[in-house]
């Protein structure tokens, strides 16, 4: 059986199986048990599903990540003027505080900017934590908010625990 070129094989449809009319279709949809065979497939269906829950539960976590941080820089700026002593028990004065030779604004920008990689961390000297926030994408976004919250309240100091001065 002779054919020439573009001409297609006229069998009837009824001819065709199930698998061929699949192929032929070109708006193939892919069956439930196809989307749910990967891992991220499976994954994903159930963000989908429950994104609105993941969500109310991250705010949930900031709040209270916040109140906590806000209530015990309170709690001790509170208590600290009862108790602050000038003196320590060796009997030596004590500075009042000492001076950053990090810059108070820099450190608010590169927190608000890419405090969730960790940039605010190394700007300030804790290298350690800054990893651990590069590899936790900023404590999961709740890290990176209560950073923010520490160097705008100045309770977050560098690395020699000197305060971070405004120039």
């Amino acid at each position: 059986m002779a054919t020439s070129y573009g001409t297609t094989n006229a069998a009837p449809a009824a001819h065709h199986d199930e698998e061929s009319q699949a192929l032929l279709s070109s708006q193939r949809q892919p069956t439930n048990t196809e989307a749910n065979d990967t891992f991220y497939g499976r994954t994903y269906g159930h963000v989908a599903t429950h994104r609105k829950r993941y969500f109310a539960l991250w705010v949930l976590a900031a709040i209270v990540a916040i109140s906590t941080v806000v209530g015990l820089h309170y709690y001790e700026k509170q208590h600290r003027g009862h108790h602050d002593d000038p003196h320590d028990p060796s009997g030596l004065i004590k500075p009042e505080y000492c001076e950053s030779d990090r810059s108070y604004p820099i450190a608010i920008l590169l927190s608000i900017f890419f405090g969730y990689v960790g940039i605010d961390r190394f700007y300030l000297g804790y290298v350690i934590s800054s990893l651990l926030k590069l590899a936790t994408g900023g404590g999961f976004g709740i890290w990176y908010v209560i950073d923010i919250l520490l160097i705008i309240l100045g309770d977050l100091p560098d690395h020699n625990g000197c305060r971070l001065v405004a120039p």
